[in-house]
């Protein structure tokens, strides 16, 4: 029985390095714009359909998690997302071509492997939700590490985009395929109760804080990592440093991960969740307001991965904690569309701003007013009060 419940987590960790090389995009970015003609708008629609078809993936995986099982159901997306890889490598680089490979195939395959990763493991470990939640989502932030490694090796001896494509998705559907065989639920989770209905969701007040929480708090982490090596890129910054960036973030959202399933078991999600909204305030504002230098730019990198890390366990966790273990593979799919939403907003709306003023700049600050907003408003619905001194 132990036995297969570190295998469940075991597994959900490699299909979440797996998954988690998404965030590595904005390596492929200044190559698909400078040779084959993408603009910057075009290069973060890709990405953020990807987010959006991975969340949208997760809330109508829920009943065929509910029909299949983890094991049948990871099977399925480890061949989707597989696939979507290998039609970019064979058939691409085209615009269209890439975002139904990319965004439509490979966002489906991470949203049904996402949901089994995030929900199947914590079924084993009911006392340890805030632990567990960041290890597993801990492989998720870590895996554009790798990614970016590996990847900026095969760009610096100029490999052909469609050739790495093609290797990438070989070998990340072969470990997703492997991983899919050790899914396994507890037999006291094997009945599983209906799906609560959306419309009884989205009049609780509780949901609608996760729902808004979740999308502005990952708006300004998901605009900076997909465009973080342009961002960089702006300034006379060494090209290793900018890729270097792109690993810093990679491993600063890995530990984040970490730290805040770590201290979500002692503190409340009520705290925990407007602290991350104003820690991604600060990093963007200052991103928006200050030039970067080598140093500035690495840290920046560092903050904004470490506290968009927090979404991911904070929220999960807190759902949870609201609405029962037993409902987390079913509700948290529909908070988590607050993510996909932002997905495409995010990116896009960097790199449409980008294109319209010449800058990052304006998009950094929009992202910081946003996050101060949705502070301001998690402390009140939340009935957390600021005391001000009285003069």
């Amino acid at each position: 029985m132990k036995l297969k419940g570190y295998l469940t987590v075991v597994a959900a960790v490699i299909t979440m390095l797996v998954l988690g090389t998404i965030y590595a995009w904005s390596i492929y970015v200044p190559r698909l714009i400078s040779e084959y003609g993408y603009s910057t708008g075009q290069t973060q629609l890709i990405f953020g359909v990807l987010i959006g078809i991975f969340t949208v993936a997760m809330v109508v995986g829920r009943s065929l998690l509910v029909r299949w099982g983890p094991s049948k159901l990871a099977m399925v997306a480890a061949i989707i997302y597989g696939l979507g890889y290998v039609m970019a490598g064979i058939s691409g680089p085209g615009f269209g071509i890439m975002l139904i490979g990319l965004s439509l195939l490979a966002g489906v395959g991470t949203g049904l492997g996402y949901l089994i990763s995030i929900s199947i493991p914590v079924e084993w470990y009911p006392n340890r939700k805030g632990l567990i939640t960041g290890l597993v989502s801990a492989g998720f932030g870590g895996g554009a590490i790798l990614e970016s490694l590996i990847v900026g090796r095969f760009l610096a001896e100029g490999t052909e985009l469609t050739r790495i494509f093609l290797v990438m998705g070989l070998v990340k559907g072969t470990l997703l395929l492997s991983a899919s065989f050790f899914f396994r639920r507890p037999a006291t989770q094997e009945t599983i109760s209906a799906l609560m209905p959306m419309g009884r969701l989205i009049k609780d007040i509780r949901f609608l804080r996760l729902f808004f929480g979740i999308f502005i708090g990952t708006f300004g982490g998901l605009l900076i990592i997909g465009n973080l090596k342009p961002i960089g890129g702006q300034y006379p910054i060494d090209e290793t440093i900018l890729v270097l960036g792109i690993t810093v973030f990679s491993i600063a959202n890995f530990m984040g991960r970490l730290f805040w399933g770590w201290l979500n078991d002692m503190v409340s999600g009520k705290i925990l969740m407007p602290l991350s909204l104003i820690l991604t305030a600060v990093v963007t504002l200052m991103i928006g307001l200050f030039a970067l230098d080598s140093v500035f730019y690495l840290t920046m990198a560092f903050g904004a991965g470490f506290s968009y890390g927090a979404n991911f366990v904070i929220y999960a966790k807190e759902t949870a904690q609201i609405y029962g273990l037993d409902n987390l593979g079913k509700i948290y799919p529909l908070v988590f569309l607050g993510y996909g939403i932002s997905g495409i907003a995010g990116p896009y709306t960097g790199g449409w701003l980008h294109d319209l003023f010449g800058s990052y700049q304006p998009a950094m600050l929009v992202a910081s007013a946003l996050c101060l907003f949705a502070f301001v408003g998690m402390l009140w619905s939340s009935g957390i009060k600021l005391e001000v001194a009285k003069s």
